[in-house]
């Protein structure tokens, strides 16, 4: 079973066909979950798009990621904050920021003025 985990990724994330193939042929199953996997859709939303249960789709993706038809797309690196945003929290948060996020800020930053 643990050759069908490559990595806990596969599980949540977007998943993207891998150019170059694998190295066994994917069943006709696999391929429409090939065919679905375009880097946005994770393995529920494939499940949703097939209109399958989500736990044969995430077989379905397993056992081409073991074999090397699928991979995760590399996840992005998270923007570095920039000076005026460790003097400004509100600077940094962004409109869908996290309310909460937005307030540990603002204590953050009002206990460090008091040093």
């Amino acid at each position: 079973m643990e050759e069908l985990w490559p990595h806990p990724r596969v599980d949540t994330a977007p998943v993207v066909r891998r150019a170059g193939g694998g190295t066994t042929a994917p069943t006709r199953r696999q391929r429409a979950v090939l065919e679905s996997a375009d880097g946005v859709r994770t393995p529920a939303d494939i499940a949703r798009r097939l209109g399958r249960p989500a736990f044969h789709v995430l077989i379905d993706v397993r056992r081409p990621a073991a074999a090397g038809h699928i991979e995760t797309p590399p996840a992005p690196e998270p923007p570095r904050p920039s000076r005026a945003s460790d003097r400004n929290p509100e600077a940094f948060a962004g409109p869908d920021a996290d309310p909460d996020v937005v307030l540990l800020r603002r204590i953050r930053g009002a206990l460090e003025a008091r040093l």
